[in-house]
C-alpha cells in the first residue's frame, strides 16, 4: 500500500510540473514579467517572458502573456504568432481568442475563409475538447482508476467489491484509452497541417519557387497566418485561408 501510495503521489506531482505554467526557478522572471506589463513597461515584461522560454519551458498561459506584450508593442506578426501558439495549449479560451480575433483584424490582409468540411470540424472540436492541463489530469486519474479497479478484482474476489472494481476498471480504460489517444494526437500534431504566420511586413507570393519577380501572384502582410504543404529549398508553397496557393521565401514566415 505505501508504495502504491508513493506511485500515485509522483504521478501527481510529475503531472503538477508539467501543466505549471513555470517551474519554481522561473516564477520570479514570470511574475517580474506580469508585474511590468502591470506597470506599462512591455518590453521589459517580454524579455522576462522570453528568459523562461529560453529555457525550453512552455505553456498556453506564458505563450499568451508573450503574444499581449508584443500586441501592446504594436509588433502584430508576433503577436498572432504567439496568440496561436497559445490556442494550441489552450483552445477554449474566450480571452486568448477575443484577443486573437482583434489582433487578425489589424493586419493588412482581409481574408475570408473558406467553410470548412463537416467532419474536419467534429475532429477539430474533439481534439480541442479539454485544455492540455485538464487532459493530462484526466487521462493519468482515469489510468489510475483502471489501475486500482483492477488491483480490486484481483485482491477481492468474489466480493462485491470485486464487481465495483470492474466496472471502475472498465470505466477508467475506456477514459484512459479515449481521451489518451486525443492527447497524443494533439501531442504528436498527428493529422495535423504546417501553419506559419507572416513576419515580414510584405511578402511577395509567386507563382513557382523562383527568383523571377515575374512570377508574382499576390502580396500577404505581417500577421496573416498561412497552411505551408510543400518545401523547396528556401521557398514553400502556402495556402491562405481563402484558398489562394502560391511560393513564398521561407524566411518570411515562422512555424506556430
Amino acid at each position: 500500500m505505501p508504495t502504491r501510495f508513493a506511485a500515485v503521489v509522483a504521478t501527481l506531482l510529475g503531472l503538477l510540473w508539467l501543466t505549471t505554467p513555470t517551474t519554481f526557478a522561473q516564477e520570479a522572471f514570470f511574475d517580474e514579467g506580469n508585474q511590468r506589463y502591470q506597470e506599462g513597461d512591455f518590453r521589459g515584461a517580454l524579455d522576462r517572458y522570453v528568459q523562461i522560454l529560453d529555457q525550453g519551458l512552455e505553456s498556453g498561459e506564458l505563450y499568451y502573456n508573450v503574444g499581449n506584450a508584443y500586441f501592446k508593442l504594436g509588433e502584430l506578426g508576433p503577436a498572432i504568432l504567439y496568440y496561436e501558439r497559445a490556442r494550441r495549449l489552450m483552445p477554449a479560451d474566450d480571452d486568448l481568442a477575443a484577443n486573437l480575433e482583434l489582433a487578425r483584424s489589424l493586419t493588412a490582409d482581409a481574408i475570408t475563409p473558406l467553410p470548412e468540411f463537416w467532419l474536419f470540424r467534429i475532429i477539430g472540436w474533439w481534439v480541442d475538447l479539454l485544455p492540455r492541463s485538464a487532459l493530462l489530469w484526466v487521462v493519468a486519474l482515469a489510468y489510475l482508476a483502471a489501475m486500482s479497479g483492477l488491483t480490486g478484482m484481483v485482491l477481492r474476489r468474489a466480493t462485491p467489491v470485486a464487481a465495483w472494481g470492474k466496472r471502475i476498471a472498465v470505466g477508467g480504460a475506456a477514459i484512459t484509452v479515449l481521451l489518451g489517444i486525443n492527447l497524443v494526437a494533439r501531442e504528436l500534431s498527428l493529422g495535423a497541417a504546417e501553419e506559419a504566420v507572416v513576419m515580414s511586413v510584405e511578402a511577395e507570393v509567386q507563382s513557382a519557387p523562383s527568383e523571377d519577380t515575374t512570377l508574382q501572384i499576390f502580396t500577404v502582410h505581417e500577421g496573416t497566418k498561412v497552411r505551408i504543404d510543400r518545401r523547396s529549398d528556401d521557398w514553400v508553397e502556402i495556402v491562405l485561408e481563402d484558398g489562394k496557393v502560391g511560393w513564398t521565401r521561407a524566411d518570411h514566415l515562422e512555424s506556430i
